[in-house]
């Protein structure tokens, strides 16, 4: 097996670990845990792929290296992340200025004298 074949199966492996964790979480606090699921997630299905043979050979140094990858990515992509939030003003953005969900979205009838109450929230 090469070292990416090896890192893979660690991988899943802690990723199995994470998934039965998960699975005894309440709702709620798989909802707090939101990043962490997102984050775990991505970086099992990624990592793996995308890891040179010297990359693979350093991670394999770990128990755990879906964990390093994951909280590495979370520091620097997190929800708290400014980075996040330059993209999402960016979309505001476009969706005002072009008005591109005019057509594909439905839309409240009139607002003008419409309260937040009057909205099916």
């Amino acid at each position: 097996m090469t070292k990416q074949e090896i890192l893979r199966e660690k991988i899943l492996s802690n990723y199995r670990e994470y998934k039965e964790r998960w699975l005894e979480m309440t709702p709620a606090e798989l909802i707090d845990n939101c990043t962490e699921v997102e984050a775990v997630t991505r970086m099992a299905g990624d990592v793996p792929n995308c890891a040179s043979e010297a990359e693979a050979d350093y991670l394999l140094r770990f128990k755990n290296p879906l964990k390093l990858v994951s909280d590495l990515w979370i520091e620097k992509y997190g929800q708290e992340n400014c980075g996040f939030y330059e993209e999402l003003s960016g979309i505001l953005w476009r969706l005002t200025d072009t008005h591109d969900a005019d057509e594909e979205y439905e839309q409240e009838q009139d607002l003008s004298s419409c309260t937040l109450d009057d909205m099916k929230i």
